[in-house]
């Protein structure tokens, strides 16, 4: 997991930089070339961001409905 957050990063920096010198050197193929290494970058990190908050939601749901299930008597 924690490769792949620095790999996304690293897409994202590099992207950066591919884009900023595709524009100094007049270079669209360059530009665009880092433009979509910081968008694959940018994605990779959205993406696993809901992967995670997805996943906690249907935990908390699961939680919920195993509680509502729940012989009454285990309480006391």
């Amino acid at each position: 997991m924690m490769e792949d957050s620095i790999k996304n990063k690293t897409d994202q920096l590099i992207g950066s930089i591919k884009e900023n010198v595709g524009k100094a050197l007049g270079s669209e193929q360059i530009e665009l070339e880092g433009k979509l290494q910081k968008l694959t970058g940018d994605t990779m990190e959205k993406t696993k961001k809901i992967g995670k908050d997805v996943k906690e939601a249907l935990a908390e749901k699961a939680n919920d409905f195993i509680d509502s299930i729940k012989d009454p008597q285990e309480d006391k």
